[in-house]
């Protein structure tokens, strides 16, 4: 499989044409970094409302996250609980779990939570969106119970703290088995 060699602003110019049409309201990206943001913002009639990437304590993005806030653009955390949908995919391993790191379980025990509630109300706090992955209902439920309560400043640093810059959906990691095509996009 050979993409195609499409420009950006191509791409971008299409769907300002959606809007254009009132087909859709809003326009957005996923996978960019400030580079490319910022190249985007050069030259786009319709500013993206939305940035969706992988982050979570141990993919953090700091710089990522500050940029879109000053952009005012939504930042939208795919993968915000870090390796757990990774495992069955082999593309993760379970000591990678964010979910088993000290401070995650101290923030837990402390606020009578699940580690899984304590790293995304680390998110939310973050003024990030969320978008966790679930298809059991108590799990659901247990998700969605995020907003009477709230991590002290020190818990934020900490969780922050366990940034290692790990990324575990990588295009040019997994392309090749799954379409047989070499597709770098973070390098």
């Amino acid at each position: 499989m050979q993409l195609d060699q499409v420009p950006l602003a191509e791409t971008w110019g299409a769907m300002e044409e959606l809007v254009s049409a009132g087909l859709v309201r809003n326009i957005g990206v996923c996978n960019f970094g400030t580079a490319l943001l910022r190249d985007l913002l050069s030259y786009a009639q319709v500013r993206p409302a939305v940035l969706q990437v992988e982050s979570h304590p141990y993919l953090t993005q700091d710089k990522l996250l500050r940029y879109c806030q000053q952009q005012q653009i939504a930042y939208t955390a795919f993968s915000p609980l870090g390796a757990l949908s990774y495992f069955s995919l082999d593309m993760a391993t379970p000591d990678e779990s964010v979910l088993s790191a000290e401070v995650i379980q101290a923030a837990a025990a402390a606020h009578h939570r699940t580690p899984a509630q304590i790293v995304l109300r680390w998110g939310v706090q973050r003024q990030t969106a969320i978008i966790p992955k679930s298809s059991h209902s108590e799990r659901l439920r247990e998700n969605i119970e995020l907003f009477d309560f709230e991590l002290t400043e020190q818990e934020m640093q900490a969780i922050s703290g366990l940034d290692q810059h790990r990324r575990f959906n990588d295009p040019g990691v997994f392309c090749e088995q799954a379409f047989h095509t070499f597709c770098p996009i973070y390098e």
